[in-house]
């Protein structure tokens, strides 16, 4: 009996060093979980605010993503403008030249009938000085006269210090393209300031008895204007001497 007594002792001795040693392997496991479980958390924390950051440089890239896509239309629409410009303006340049150069050559036939008028001139009197008979006389001076003054005429046009340069004088309802822009964009058409063109008018283009599209001038200068053409009434390609009529 006292021999059972003692194992008793024993083996209560011995569950309670064991429970001891459970509850301080407990309590460490305990301490390490809750010590892994800040540790996550914390790491989870710094997870979240990195992400939070990463999202707000996703959100500013997308800004200045739209902001440099605006910017790059305007840029196109600017450079579409630019060269807009340009060709209008090398259209200009080719309307002024082929203007000098027609003046130069009015310039020049002036002075070639100037010289044979002379020359005519001093043969009439030539034979009015001989003797001719008295009704042969009287035409010889009136065709003198009539040389005379067309001596004259050309002698004060080629005395101007600018001869005025003309494309294709005509009327609003007689007007023409002489040219035409890249893609059918806007004609020049030979009607300007001196014939009475102004900005917003509209011109009806037509080749025969086909209509093919409706400009309206926006720029106006002395002898021919541009004017860009309405995109929804082009029905067909525009070229060089189609009719342009004033439209009311």
């Amino acid at each position: 009996m006292r021999n059972l007594t003692l194992i008793l002792c024993l083996v209560a001795l011995a569950g309670s060093i064991a429970s001891g040693v459970l509850y301080f392997l407990i309590g460490n496991t305990k301490q390490e979980l809750h010590q892994n479980w800040q540790n996550a958390e914390a790491r989870f924390t710094a997870t979240r605010t990195k992400l939070e950051a990463a999202e707000k440089q996703v959100i500013e890239l997308q800004n200045q993503n739209r902001v440099l896509d605006a910017d790059m239309a305007s840029a196109k629409r600017d450079l579409t403008e630019a060269r807009l410009s340009l060709e209008q303006l090398q259209l200009a340049f080719d309307l002024a030249e082929e203007s000098r150069l027609a003046a130069v050559a009015a310039r020049e036939s002036a002075i070639d009938n100037l010289t044979a008028a002379h020359t005519e001139l001093d043969a009439l009197r030539i034979q009015l000085a001989s003797s001719v008979a008295p009704a042969e006389a009287q035409r010889y001076r009136r065709t003198i006269a009539d040389l005379e003054g067309r001596i004259g005429e050309l002698e004060q046009f080629i005395a101007r210090k600018n001869t005025d340069p003309v494309l294709v004088a005509g009327r609003a309802q007689h007007a023409q393209v002489v040219k035409v822009g890249s893609r059918n964009a806007f004609v020049v058409i030979n009607f300007g300031s001196r014939h009475g063109a102004s900005t917003n008018q509209r011109f009806t283009i037509t080749r025969g008895s086909d209509q093919l599209a409706m400009v309206e001038i926006s720029e106006v200068k002395e002898h021919y204007s541009i004017a860009q053409v309405i995109p929804e009434t082009l029905s067909g390609s525009l070229r060089k001497g189609d009719a342009a009529a004033l439209t009311p």
